[in-house]
């Protein structure tokens, strides 16, 4: 495992006109854990099966440099498929996101543990199955296909990720979890104790100590976006009141906003009182612009199903609005479709009318809004006629940890820096998945595993 993490993959099929092909195994957006994991351990299943911060840490413990990954946002992706060069692999996620739907012809395979959205096919095998993790599938893969494969550092990787999301688990899946865990610690006798590795991750996860506001925000994000409007959702576990009382919070938002050509914030905060297990919950919606606040404000209060049951609450600042989830065990997932549909719902309605977006222009939705954005305590009074809407049962049996009800994972991460940004020197990337994998330059090159 070491060696293929330095040295990459070896390659598997044949070139397309003398020009080798990549293989790219892509994980969920989200970048955490059990992606991370289940992304490697299943390229390198791949590699080897053909040939015969929680994620920092679990990497460091086996001794993976960040150096030695290659990442989502350093591979063009399009330009490959658009060379018939790309072969993909989705594991914890069964769906491409919508700004990578062009890459649908190139999907070969699905592994993920969420509700299924896709329908397999002669082309394209799915593996769908509800357990506590992604990783819990990846090893049963490489347990019944590929054995031979299964060092220590891969064992301590995928062990990690089930001890991660398989504590305080019950029912069936919890089951294939843990027998998953039994044969790891069968065949590896020195893995270290579950419940110490746990903790461990379980606070690596959580620690928040030196990082900056925009740094919080892109550890857990999730961009949506429709014709010309952005707005990133991110998970934060921070009380709603330290996350307002951050220094300079106001201008840091503004910052992020223009580095990362964003319309809209949406940072949902998750916190835990002593007198309940259960999470405390909340939002912060930030824009400069008062438009996009009063609309999306206007999707959040009014969506009935899936119903987010917002209500508003103080907020020391002009741009920023805040309100308290009613539902404790609500995940971001509840947001997603809510504010998916408003942005297809505003593009649509522009692309109809022709509406050019800007501030002073009117919009029948506009009209149409009693909404407050005043910055003082006053500001939830003024909110009192939207209905406080029944809580669905969203169960999070999947994400306990440590007795405590846990916020569901993550659903997608930006990176900073992306060196996309410039120019895309595609050889250099593909020298480096030569340099990577020791691939000599001769005819019949396979492709690389990323």
């Amino acid at each position: 495992m070491e060696d293929f993490l330095w040295r990459s993959s070896a390659a598997a099929t044949t070139s397309f006109h003398g020009n080798p092909r990549v293989h790219v195994v892509l994980g969920s957006e989200s970048c955490d854990l059990d992606s991370v994991v289940s992304s490697l351990a299943m390229a390198y299943f791949l590699s080897r099966f053909h040939l015969q911060a929680d994620v920092l840490l679990l990497l460091r413990e086996s001794g993976i440099t960040t150096e030695s990954l290659v990442f989502r946002d350093q591979v063009d992706l399009a330009r490959l498929h658009g060379e018939r060069r790309l072969v993909l692999t989705l594991v914890d996620h069964s769906v491409l996101q919508s700004t990578d739907s062009c890459l649908e012809g190139a999907v070969v395979e699905v592994i993920d543990h969420h509700q299924l959205q896709r329908t397999a096919s002669f082309f394209c095998p799915v593996t769908a199955e509800t357990v506590a993790s992604c990783a819990t599938l990846v090893t049963e893969r490489i347990l019944s296909s590929a054995p031979e494969i299964l060092d220590r550092q891969l064992a301590l990787l995928l062990y990690g990720v089930v001890v991660m999301d398989s504590v305080n688990q019950v029912g069936g899946g919890s089951v294939r979890s843990r027998q998953m865990l039994r044969r790891l610690q069968k065949q590896f006798p020195d893995l270290p104790h579950g419940g110490a590795l746990h903790t461990s991750l379980h606070t690596a996860k959580f620690d928040l100590s030196g990082l900056s506001t925009e740094h919080i925000l892109l550890k857990d994000m999730k961009l949506v976006a429709e014709g010309d409007v952005r707005v990133a959702v991110s998970s934060i576990f921070l009380s709603l009141e330290s996350f307002l009382g951050r220094k300079n919070l106001q201008q840091e938002l503004q910052d992020v906003c223009l580095s990362h050509q964003l319309d809209a914030v949406v940072a949902m905060t998750i916190s835990f009182n002593d007198q309940s297990e259960k999470p405390v919950r909340h939002l912060a919606l930030y824009s400069q612009s008062s438009r996009y606040r009063r609309q999306i404000s206007h999707a959040l209060l009014n969506s009935w199903s899936p119903s987010p049951c917002l209500s508003p609450v103080s907020s020391p600042y002009k741009d920023i609005l805040a309100y308290h989830l009613g539902d404790a065990l609500a995940s971001r997932s509840k947001l997603i479709p809510v504010l998916t549909h408003f942005l297809s719902d505003r593009w649509q309605r522009e692309m109809h009318c022709g509406a050019d977006g800007g501030e002073e222009s009117e919009d029948p939705l506009d009209q149409s809004m009693m909404i407050s954005e005043e910055s003082s305590a006053d500001s939830a009074s003024g909110h009192q006629h939207w209905l406080q809407l029944e809580a669905e049962d969203h169960g999070m049996a999947d994400e306990q940890t440590g007795g405590r009800m846990m916020p569901p994972a993550p659903m997608n991460s930006l990176v900073d820096g992306c060196p996309l940004d410039g120019v895309f020197n595609q050889e250099a990337l593909l020298e480096k998945f030569r340099w990577m994998g020791g691939v000599e330059e001769e005819d019949g090159r396979h492709p690389e595993h990323v």
